[in-house]
């Protein structure tokens, strides 16, 4: 995964946390990552965030897509629960 994508994601991750929800979807990075323009695939996103998220950066969890209702959009299968204060400036 390039640089950009990846700090595209933290920046979609910290301008929208903390949610009134606590919990932020997959689907809407995934959504708002292609409203600006850029092509990026479920499998990267989820890659990007299991990444993060065994670095202790965030809690998520992984859910395959089509095991719960409206899990089955491009990135419905990632949760974020939690983000650690310092991944955001």
């Amino acid at each position: 995964m390039s640089e950009d994508l990846h700090q595209k994601i933290i920046d979609i991750i910290c301008q929208e946390w903390p949610t009134p929800d606590g919990y932020l979807l997959g689907s809407y990075i995934y959504e708002r990552l292609r409203r600006q323009g850029v092509n990026v695939t479920d499998h990267a996103l989820n890659d990007e965030l299991a990444e993060l998220a065994s670095r202790g950066r965030l809690t998520l969890t992984l859910v395959p897509h089509g095991d719960t209702p409206g899990q089955a959009r491009a990135g419905g299968g990632v949760t974020i629960h939690d983000v650690e204060d310092d991944l955001c400036p």
